[in-house]
């Protein structure tokens, strides 16, 4: 499971496409695959809004909607790995050398 706080963006005029920022939404996602390009997909297991600064209410994503981010996006939103209930298990699973 990993989390990160991500902007969210508006586009705004009709000639001119503007991205205006309108809130920030922190993301919790459970990571499905990685491609070679750099991308991973990922499910959604909560995301909550925590900045709002439009007039309108801001949806946050659903629990199970699919996203796809590369894995640079992530970092860039200070993203962290959450702990397993388990840790064993997951030094167990990951690791290359017990096979």
């Amino acid at each position: 499971m990993v989390r990160w706080k991500e902007a969210v963006w508006v586009e705004k005029g009709r000639r001119k496409k503007r991205l205006i920022k309108v809130g920030e939404r922190q993301v919790t996602v459970e990571v499905l695959t990685t491609d070679q390009k750099g991308c991973v997909s990922l499910t959604v297991l909560k995301c909550e809004i925590l900045a709002n600064l439009a007039a309108r209410v801001l949806e946050p994503y659903k629990k199970g909607e699919l996203l796809r981010r590369a894995r640079r996006t992530i970092g860039r939103g200070s993203g962290e790995r959450l702990a397993w209930s388990d840790e064993d298990a997951r030094a167990h699973v990951t690791s290359k050398f017990l096979d």
